[in-house]
């Protein structure tokens, strides 16, 4: 009963990080093109961190059954590492946000700023869902032993 309530949180913070995948790839286009030379912009940071929040959280709801430990490895690992690329998100957006270079859109001053900080906020989101889903799946896949069962002697 209580891993048939763990999948379905799991698959719906799967969801959630398919959609934040999608937010990180549509506003990143905009980025891409409109502030070329911006740190976020130069190291492609909203494919990358998109495409992997999507490929994560398709792992996290694809898992239905918690007793094949490999899925379970599969989804902790593939959350964890969304959680670092999502870091990696945060410094490359604060770097832009803090330091945004010289770009060529001198005539749209506001978007080589707003596009950084509403991907920001998203990777935000996407770290805490990824922290959220991992120590959901490391609850189950590191639980130690039944205190209340008696072994065999």
């Amino acid at each position: 009963m209580a891993s048939k309530g763990l999948s379905g949180h799991l698959s719906s913070l799967g969801v959630t990080q398919i959609m934040l995948g999608l937010i990180q790839l549509t506003f990143g286009i905009p980025l891409f093109f409109i502030a070329r030379h911006a740190h976020g912009s130069a190291f492609a940071t909203p494919f990358w961190t998109g495409i992997w929040y999507i490929i994560s959280g398709a792992v996290s709801t694809e898992i239905k059954d918690l007793s094949n430990n490999f899925k379970v490895k599969l989804v902790f690992a593939a959350n964890a590492f969304s959680a670092v690329v999502a870091g990696i998100g945060i410094i490359e957006y604060s770097r832009n946000l803090c330091y945004p270079g010289s770009y060529y859109a001198t005539w749209r001053p506001a978007a080589p700023f707003t596009l950084p900080a509403i991907l920001q906020y998203y990777t935000v989101v996407e770290l805490i869902m990824a922290i959220g889903c991992a120590i959901l799946i490391g609850s189950h896949l590191f639980r130690c032993c039944n205190i209340n069962s008696v072994s065999p002697a």
